[in-house]
């Protein structure tokens, strides 16, 4: 779901959840006038109008919880709310002076503009403002009020709504802000969240071509470890292992493309590229490694066995952007590039050294970290022979030592 739309559906369910405390709070204002109802000598009409405005508020609130999710709601029940007031404070029988009903009346406004910005809808707060000067501009031609009580009531009514509707204004606005960046960090690291989020291109649909460097990690034999535990101790580990992982992925600025299974995907040059995206893939690979042996010591105090992972790095031109449709999109990468890094990952079961690099990779490299080739190999779903390199890292460690050698 687009962001503007999982925005817009939750303040529709606040709205609709705030329009029934307004119907409670109307409802309680209501019982203000049973002095009126109850009390000796009460005129006719005087009565007639309380119990009618006690009707209305019962009315509205079996209405609110009817129609409370209906966007036009608010509207009508304002401006029934707005007649009400008009009524309360300058059409009741038992008015007092002119200036203290037209004072009373702008109080009312001023309520009326406040409950609109609980409505959370910066329209709204501007319907209830417009509203209340058109009645007040009604008023003063219908009843003559002192010109410094007129314009200061007025004038205070209109600030009040103006500063609402900006309030409202830049609530939402940082709503989508906000939205925005927990989206980005979900793959990117938080310096990158802040430079993407001046580039509004990149939560469009679409994609551009450019150099990457793709890693893949995955867990060598996972599933057959995992039959010795129980769902909920697979799930704890792998969201432990994949917290660690992210971690060092943010570190290095890398993107965190996907989950897999047990498998991840990283990227290092996109959405933004620097010189030296296969520096910090091959950085991250290592680190990566010492990162599973620490996790493979707390883990195996609490019985779980310990892992290995195999890595493969690969650095070529690809299409970067977002694959989806608009409503629900999602940030990766596609090309050949992303096969062989797969492919890559999965030749590191053949050899000791459990980070292997193609050679595209390897030539970028400022530090090379002493890599050892491996000459020439063929990749699954390929014909064509490419050059490998090895890249040392610390040997991972279990419980009782060091880990047996995969080959």
């Amino acid at each position: 779901m687009a962001t503007h739309d999982v925005i817009a559906e939750t303040i529709n369910n606040e709205a609709a959840r705030n329009e029934k405390v307004i119907a409670w709070l109307r409802l309680g204002l209501a019982f203000a006038i049973l002095p009126d109802i109850v009390g000796p000598e009460v005129a006719p009409v005087v009565l007639w109008f309380d119990v009618a405005c006690l009707a209305y508020c019962v009315t509205a609130l079996a209405a609110t919880y009817r129609w409370a999710g209906w966007p036009g709601f608010k509207y009508v029940i304002m401006t029934v709310d707005a007649a009400v007031m008009v009524y309360l404070t300058i059409a009741n029988p038992d008015a007092i002076e002119p200036t203290v009903n037209f004072l009373l009346l702008a109080l009312c406004a001023c309520l009326l503009v406040v409950t609109a910005s609980i409505r959370m809808s910066q329209w709204a707060v501007a319907y209830a403002t417009g509203l209340m000067m058109v009645i007040s501009a009604v008023v003063l031609w219908w009843q003559p009020v002192p010109a410094v009580a007129a314009v200061g009531a007025i004038v205070v009514v209109l600030l009040l709504g103006c500063l609402s509707y900006f309030v409202m204004m830049r609530l939402l606005d940082l709503l989508v802000e906000v939205k925005r960046k927990e989206q980005l960090s979900r793959f990117l690291s938080p310096e990158l969240v802040e430079q993407a989020m001046h580039d509004p291109a990149l939560l469009q649909l679409g994609g551009k071509r450019q150099s990457v460097t793709v890693l893949f990690v995955d867990i060598r034999k996972f599933s057959a470890k995992a039959e010795t535990h129980t769902p909920e101790e697979v799930v704890g580990f792998l969201n432990d292992y994949f917290r660690v992982l992210t971690d060092v992925i943010f570190r290095h600025r890398g993107t965190l493309d996907k989950f897999m299974g047990d498998a991840l995907m990283a990227l290092f040059g996109a959405p933004l590229g620097h010189p030296d995206d296969a520096d910090r893939a091959v950085r991250a690979a290592v680190e990566m490694m010492e990162e599973v042996v620490k996790l493979n010591a707390e883990k195996v105090r609490s019985g779980f066995c310990p892992i290995e992972i195999g890595i493969g790095i690969n650095t070529a031109e690809v299409i970067a952007g977002n694959v989806g449709a608009d409503r629900r999109m999602e940030y990766t990468v596609i090309g050949d590039g992303v096969n062989v890094a797969a492919r890559l990952e999965k030749l590191t079961k053949r050899f000791d050294t459990k980070i292997i690099i193609s050679q595209a990779t390897h030539e970028r490299l400022a530090d090379r970290l002493a890599a050892i080739s491996y000459g020439e190999t063929t990749v699954e779903g390929r014909t064509q022979m490419i050059r490998i390199y090895g890249v040392p890292h610390a040997g991972m460690q279990t419980a009782q030592g060091a880990a047996p050698r995969l080959h």
